[in-house]
């Protein structure tokens, strides 16, 4: 994970429509202790000065994917009984 350490900001200066969904999925973050990392892969958090990096959102549509259907044959098997 290739992270720009210029480009850490503060929450503030996150996306409105990111600060959103951070604040509905982390309501128990501290954001004055975080630092933050938008990209075209998602949104990224650190807490402090630490090495730890967290993703904490996927760009916006993506969702996960559904598999598809699969078709399945039952294998029967057949015995013939000689005589």
């Amino acid at each position: 994970m290739s992270m720009d350490p210029t480009k850490w900001i503060s929450f503030d200066k996150v996306s409105a429509e990111a600060q959103k969904r951070i604040e509905t999925l982390y309501p128990y973050l501290k954001f004055d202790n975080c630092q933050f990392q938008e990209k075209h892969s998602g949104v990224f958090m650190r807490q402090g000065n630490s090495v730890k990096i967290e993703k904490l959102l996927d760009p916006p549509g993506y969702g996960p994917k559904r598999p598809t259907p699969t078709t399945t044959t039952t294998a029967t098997a057949t015995r013939t009984r000689r005589g």
